[in-house]
């Protein structure tokens, strides 16, 4: 599995050497080394154990980060991208972002890597300061919270083993730098920024123990929760400010990272939900959400109070702000054939998410029974539907057909 490991995080940087040999095949060479990524990550998930080379390493969570940051850049779209080898190298930058650390993960190996991807994709793509300069403010925050940490702690481990009360002021600090990470990776659906989406929620499921403790921070869950809303329902003239569904579906995640009750489970859904509609880019991809939202609704119910019943609200307020953008009449892109991996992956999400066991626990049993049910009803109704389609004469007049000449005679 070490060798895997090794490979998940050369092979971008392979299809960037190709890119810069060939530039007439540049992004292809790009999205099949981000391919090979994903399959090398996807491969140490299912193995779900500890895997470490040197200072790299990988965990069942390190693995769906890397695979989700690898599928979005083979996901990107043509017109986004300038410059396919830094976009290569980014890739590979994002995931040693991810697996820095012996045995968990370093803070600030992971956020150094984290600098130098935001600098290689504001070159790979059209260099927007609302790409990079959101991106450095979060991770300025976050560097500040990581440094802090290690004064106090003398430790740049994220999570800290022994998290204390009195590290929470940190571990805020870095959650709200990853926050502004993921809405710098979320300026544009397909591009090449969108790679921060996955890494961003990384950081930040990684620094969430040191905020929640036993029974999470109310007013912060809150407040992530009011920014995910307006990123449902941002939009100006022309052009949405950015991708909803990513953002909003992500910042829902991290709110519910430090939420009170047990919502790790549900977070990480939505997490994974955001990364898919990141690859996605289109409105529709807000339904991969359901799986998360039903487990948070689930967990707050359980939990109970002031501040789980605002989180609930604002997370049905970001519900129905997304499936209102879907309602929009508006023209379907032509879907890509790089993005089957992430369309499979998004059905699995929303057949059997209870099935995901790198997400910890979530009640989404009855889910999984329903979702199943549906299924099964939709495929039956499909096959009817393909078989009464392959009978050119029309089924209804071989069920029922006409009076024969003679009768019609007698009758008129």
């Amino acid at each position: 599995m070490g060798a895997l490991l090794v490979l998940a995080v050369l092979a971008p940087a392979a299809g960037a050497v190709t890119a810069a040999l060939v530039p007439e095949r540049g992004l292809d060479a790009v999205r099949y080394g981000a391919l090979g990524s994903a399959a090398c990550w996807f491969a140490l998930l299912v193995d779900a154990s500890l895997v470490s080379v040197s200072r790299l390493h990988s965990t069942p969570l390190v693995a769906a980060a890397g695979c989700g940051a690898a599928l979005v850049v083979a996901a990107v779209d043509v017109d986004a991208l300038d410059r396919p080898p830094l976009a290569g190298v980014a890739l590979a930058a994002a995931s040693i972002a991810v697996a820095a650390g012996r045995t968990a993960t370093d803070g600030a190996g992971a956020l150094a890597a984290v600098a130098a991807t935001t600098a290689l994709v504001a070159f790979a793509g059209q260099r927007s300061v609302r790409v990079w300069g959101t991106a450095a403010v979060g991770l300025v925050i976050a560097a500040v919270g990581v440094v802090a940490l290690r004064s106090a702690a003398n430790s740049w481990q994220l999570p800290l083993a022994d998290a204390t009360a009195s590290h929470r002021s940190d571990g805020v600090l870095v959650m709200v730098g990853a926050a502004l990470v993921v809405l710098a990776g979320a300026h544009r659906a397909r591009g090449p920024a969108v790679v921060l989406v996955p890494v961003g929620a990384f950081v930040a499921v990684q620094a969430a123990p040191l905020v929640h403790r036993a029974d999470g921070v109310a007013s912060l869950a809150i407040l992530l929760g009011l920014v995910a809303a307006a990123a449902a329902l941002a939009a100006r003239v022309g052009r949405p400010l950015l991708d909803r569904p990513a953002a909003a579906l992500t910042l829902l995640a991290l709110a519910a990272l430090v939420s009170p009750g047990p919502t790790r489970g549900p977070a990480l859904l939505l997490a994974a939900a955001g990364t898919m509609a990141a690859a996605l880019g289109v409105p529709a991809a807000a339904a991969l959400g359901v799986p998360g939202g039903v487990a948070l609704a689930i967990a707050l119910a359980a939990r109970g109070g002031s501040g789980a019943f605002v989180l609930g609200v604002l997370a049905g307020g970001v519900a129905l702000a997304l499936a209102a953008a879907v309602r929009r009449p508006g023209p379907m892109p032509r879907p890509s054939l790089w993005i089957a991996p992430v369309l499979v992956l998004g059905a699995w999400l929303l057949v059997a998410p209870g099935t995901w066991g790198w997400v910890g626990s979530v009640n989404l049993r009855a889910y999984d029974l329903g979702a199943a049910r549906a299924l099964a009803g939709a495929a039956l109704c499909l096959l009817v539907l393909v078989l009464l389609r392959r009978d050119p004469a029309h089924w209804y007049a071989h069920a029922f057909p006409p009076d024969s000449p003679g009768e019609d005679v007698v009758r008129h």
